[in-house]
Order: structure tokens, then sequence, then C-alpha cells
């Protein structure tokens, strides 16, 4: 017969509170996804695009480009999206179940956000934005 073993009760009431506790310390990702976009968010501007491939209204992704003209061609693509586009179907399949995957890494005026998209939402990508008077814009994709 093995004895009883005698654990303090702070002990016990320690493990319940953690345990309690625990799911509360799990780092959820906020994705905004949304045709509102708040450009003083990069997550904003990044789950944007998610929405506009989930629900077919893409007025605002002409809005997400750097205004200066230096985002890459993938993100000028993006930008000119419309469900007229040509590569409407592929779009919606890619980004239409992306989600963010962390919070933006923001070093000056840049930032680096990761996401996963695909059909199944299993690709990794990182969406890199730039910062002008303020307001985050698609850099590069």
């Amino acid at each position: 017969m093995i004895p009883p073993v005698d654990f303090p009760l702070v002990t016990l009431a320690s493990l319940a509170l953690a345990l309690a506790l625990a799911p509360a310390c799990a780092k959820e990702i906020q994705d905004p996804r949304s045709d509102r976009v708040d450009f003083a968010d990069p997550k904003s501007v990044t789950a944007s695009i998610f929405y506009a491939a989930e629900s077919g209204r893409t007025d605002h992704l002409r809005a997400l480009c750097d205004p200066a003209g230096e985002n890459d061609e993938d993100t000028g693509r993006i930008c000119a999206m419309t469900a007229a586009s040509p590569d409407w179907a592929d779009f919606r399949a890619q980004f239409a179940r992306a989600h963010l995957n962390g919070e933006p890494r923001v070093s000056g005026d840049r930032a680096a956000l990761h996401f996963v998209f695909g059909p199944d939402a299993t690709r990794s990508e990182t969406m890199e934005l730039v910062r002008r008077d303020g307001r985050w814009y698609l850099s590069a994709f």
C-alpha cells in the first residue's frame, strides 16, 4: 500500500489557480478583417487584404499601396485587384483563408508582419510595410 501524500493546501490552491489562468496566458493575435482600414496599425492594413478576398469587397485595396510608389510588383497587383480582375479567382483562393501569424516587427518606418495564406492557410509569408506621414502602407510581399 502506498502511503498518502500530504500536500499543503496552499500548494493545491496555487496549482488550481495556475491551471485556471493558463488559457488566458496564450497570446491570441487579433486579425482585424475589415474594409475600414486603420492606417495607424500595420495589422489592419494587412488583414484588410484577407477581408477583400473573403468578402469580395475590394474598394479599399487601391488605398493600401505606398503613395510614394516604392512598393513592389506583388503588392501593386494586390492594390489593383477587383472582382473583375483576371487573377480574382486565384487572389480569393490564396487570401480568403489567410490570417495573421504574429505581431508586427517595427523598426523605424518599416514593419514586417508574418501571416499564413493559401487554399488551406498553410503557406507562411511576410508582408513588409512602410510608414509615410504616420500611415502604414504595403511595401513588399
